[in-house]
């Protein structure tokens, strides 16, 4: 890739052959125009779309088509910019651009707006003069602010909670952060919180850790205590305890620390601060729940210039994604009746999967509280290191040494600083069914199948091509030469189209330990994609199982699905680049969701059969979702794995819901959806009550009050 920046104080600081990062000298707040010109000779393929990364958990943002060989993004940053990558996922060529990028007034932002999405409508045979009208309507009836947001969300409907004219996190403090609920009982209930403090400290971290104190000291529970871990005890510390002259501040050798079975203990490093009434709540929480071994709450981070930012907001209990990632953080306490002294010594993340794993009943003993109770330095978030690494490594191996499909090792993710468990396969390896729905739509389900046999390496499993209907004579003399390998068997099924029933109807005619129901839109990408759905759907406590599925441009298609979002059920991360960690890093983590797409999903056949397959009243939409939530209901987890990847292009034979009688039918199945699935629709277990229901992001939940006008114009 060759490129080159046309402005004064920015910098291209790297370049690889898809990515480019660029510098700002002088960061600022404020709009940007950023523009991509490719050289005359460049040639692209219409499918080179180019993302522009402006925030590490933000999703990529796919930049504006302005004319031929010219791209542009129009955005506001409401934090100085200092930074943004330029990531093209999909290019195979070299390619020469020429990149613009500039501070813009606010009325310009709005024209370069108005011209983008004027143009827009006019190729799509649309009137270009209506978004000038409408949007001169809005400033005239609701005011500039609200003509403004919903010009925005015309523009670019990804930067919806994006543009607000204050960092994001900064406005939902102000506007959605739940107050404290009202705090009783738990007052008698003594915590131990611990702090290791190096020798030879600078005086910025002798800062750090008086901050952390005093936020214990400004604590509404009292019953607290500070063990402050140092070989030396230096002469500052001393002086520091001495004005202080509290004697719930303890500075002792960590040889001599006494581990109370009584209290609950907390881990925290300098500089990190608890918010006013976080030990009230923790206690409440305790009281609350007397089988609890460890309690966690949602953290953010804090700088030294003490502004918040990085909040982490936690799905309820994960145990996969504790495995993969600790995204409990520091704002956790165990219960000293179930952990040991040895607990002062570990690692944080060690410390969560011993006292998580070793759970008899995860779901009472592992307990989320959903409000921001901790504020972790931000400055400790380099890179784990290798003795860290090793120690969660030798944990996860040992935790399921017993178990009848044990760890048998586990890879680390140098790139996305994750954890990947390999389970041993079940010996003998069991049978899996393969089962791909089709009528006609001979290409896309040739592609479907001669993938699966060209790269599969997972060797015992059977394909059932569902022959529904078809009457192509392509086809047809196409299932009678597949249907003649060894491998591979064509089922008739000649009734109206009925997604579950077609489904339920090849399962019942097959005799595997497995069932994988699988999309005549999919391609296999991976060779492993089915060794690793089997490791993990064979685990006794695991249902159903689910793939990444990608777009063609290497966007993520399905990575988990999420109850509540867009009032039903939404696929979470959709449309992140395929590089992408995701939101805290869960994009890049095995982990446990409510639902998967049942595109590429995989059960035990006696599980499929114990909840009674896939509902048949739901004929196309959410029949996978009701499947998953009556399997999570039976009481196994579902999961989701980053590590069985496969393209889907979505919908490719069935189409839009774009006449009545399709649009009919997918309200209806809605509706039962909801009636039967409200608690988990409005509450999923996985995501966290403070992110959006209104896209597929992770991005915070902004809309109630801020972009939902009740003028509509």
């Amino acid at each position: 890739m060759s490129a080159k920046i046309k402005n004064r104080h920015w910098d291209i600081c790297q370049r690889t052959q898809k990515t480019i990062n660029l510098k700002y000298a002088h960061p600022k707040v404020g709009w940007y125009q950023l523009t991509i010109t490719y050289n005359t000779d460049t040639h692209l393929d219409r499918n080179d779309t180019v993302f522009a990364e402006l925030g590490g958990d933000q999703a990529p943002i796919p930049l504006v088509n302005e004319t031929a060989g010219k791209q542009s993004l129009v955005f506001h940053s409401p934090t100085p910019l200092e930074a943004l990558n330029l990531v093209w996922p999909t290019l195979q060529s070299h390619i020469k651009v020429t990149i613009t990028i500039k501070r813009v007034s606010q009325p310009r932002a709005m024209m370069h707006m108005l011209r983008a999405i004027s143009r827009r409508e006019q190729q799509q045979d649309g009137d270009w003069q209506h978004i000038y009208r409408i949007t001169r309507a809005r400033q005239k009836r609701a005011g500039w602010s609200f003509a403004r947001e919903r010009l925005i969300q015309t523009y670019h409907p990804m930067f919806i909670g994006k543009t607000l004219f204050q960092a994001p996190y900064t406005f939902w403090q102000q506007h959605f952060q739940p107050s404290v609920p009202a705090l009783q009982g738990g007052k008698d209930i003594p915590v131990v919180v611990w702090m290791d403090i190096a020798d030879n400290l600078s005086n910025h971290e002798k800062e750090a850790i008086k901050r952390t104190i005093q936020s214990l000291l400004e604590q509404t529970h009292q019953q607290w205590q500070l063990n402050l871990l140092t070989q030396t005890r230096p002469a500052w510390l001393t002086d520091h305890l001495y004005v202080l002259n509290d004697e719930r501040l303890q500075a002792i050798p960590s040889i001599c620390a006494p581990y109370s079975s009584k209290a609950w203990h907390g881990f925290v490093q300098p500089g990190d601060q608890w918010s006013k009434h976080a030990l009230a709540l923790f206690t409440q929480y305790i009281k609350q729940n007397p089988n609890a071994r460890l309690i966690y709450s949602d953290h953010d981070q804090v700088t030294d210039e003490q502004q918040y930012c990085a909040p982490a907001f936690k799905p309820q209990w994960n145990p996969d994604l504790l495995k993969s990632h600790n995204y409990m953080g520091r704002a956790v306490f165990f219960c000293g009746s179930t952990t040991t002294s040895a607990y002062i010594n570990m690692h944080q993340h060690v410390r969560c999967l011993n006292a998580g794993l070793n759970a008899p009943s995860n779901e009472e003993s592992c307990i989320h509280i959903p409000h921001i109770l901790l504020h972790q330095r931000s400055g400790y978030q380099e890179d784990i290191s290798c003795d860290e690494r090793q120690q969660v490594r030798q944990t996860l191996i040992q935790l399921t040494q017993h178990n009848t499909h044990s760890i048998a090792r586990v890879a680390f993710d140098e790139v996305h600083q994750v954890y990947h468990s390999h389970y041993r396969l079940p010996t003998p390896h069991p049978r899996v069914s393969i089962v791909i729905p089709t009528r006609n739509s001979l290409a896309i389900t040739r592609q479907c199948v001669e993938s699966i046999l060209r790269l599969t390496s997972y060797p015992h499993y059977q394909i059932i091509i569902v022959n529904n209907q078809s009457d192509c004579p392509d086809t047809l003399a196409w299932f009678k030469q597949i249907g003649q390998k060894h491998n591979i068997e064509v089922l008739d099924y000649d009734q109206p189209f009925n997604y579950s029933a077609i489904n339920n109807y090849a399962v019942s005619h097959s005799n595997s330990d497995l069932v994988c129901l699988l999309n005549n839109d999919t391609e296999v990408i991976h060779s492993s994609w089915l060794t690793e759905m089997v490791r993990q759907a064979s685990r006794p406590e695991i249902g159903c199982v689910g793939a990444k599925l990608l777009f063609f441009d290497d966007t993520v298609q399905h990575a988990g699905v999420v109850l509540g979002i867009w009032g039903l059920a939404g696929h979470a991360h959709k449309h992140y680049s395929v590089y992408s960690h995701g939101y805290q890093r869960r994009l890049a983590c095995s982990q446990n969701y409510s639902a998967v797409t049942a595109a590429c999903l995989l059960v035990k056949r006696s599980i499929y059969d114990a909840v009674g397959g896939l509902d048949e009243k739901l004929t196309v939409a959410f029949n996978d979702v009701d499947f998953c939530l009556k399997v999570q209901q039976a009481g196994y987890a579902n999961l989701w794995t980053p590590r069985a990847t496969l393209y889907h292009y979505e919908s490719k034979s069935r189409g839009k819901e774009d006449t009545p009688a399709k649009k009919a039918r997918e309200q209806q199945e809605i509706t039962l959806m909801k009636q039967r699935w409200q608690t988990v629709i409005q509450n999923d277990p996985h995501y966290s009550r403070h992110l959006t229901r209104h896209r597929e992001d992770f991005t915070l939940r902004l809309e109630e009050n801020h972009f939902e006008a009740q003028i509509e114009t």
